[in-house]
């Protein structure tokens, strides 16, 4: 597959496929257009960011049915993964300054 077939079945079929996880609150995705530690050969297509309320919720949205469809379509594509779990804080807000 293209970089660009990737993309869009990413964005189209698989994003299909995420989009019905419970409790799914945000879903991002984006496609890496440079790669600055490896120019030539980009350690990664793209990335995406799954957006729930709380752990709770993104415990049981990976042991729902929908998440083992969504991940039953990435077999066999032969490219790597990685899952991270993120807490995140906005450096630009007010309070940081």
């Amino acid at each position: 597959m293209t970089h660009e077939q990737f993309t869009a079945w990413w964005r189209g079929p698989h994003a299909a496929a995420a989009r019905v996880l419970p409790g799914l609150q945000a879903y991002r995705h984006g496609a890496v257009t440079r790669d600055y530690d490896c120019p030539g050969a980009p350690g990664w297509d793209g990335h995406a960011v799954l957006t729930f309320a709380d752990q709770a919720a993104l415990d049981i949205a990976l042991g729902s049915p929908e998440w083992a469809a969504a991940t039953r379509q990435t077999k066999g594509m032969g490219g790597k993964r990685i899952i991270v779990v993120t807490e995140e804080v906005d450096l630009l807000a007010a309070a940081y300054d």
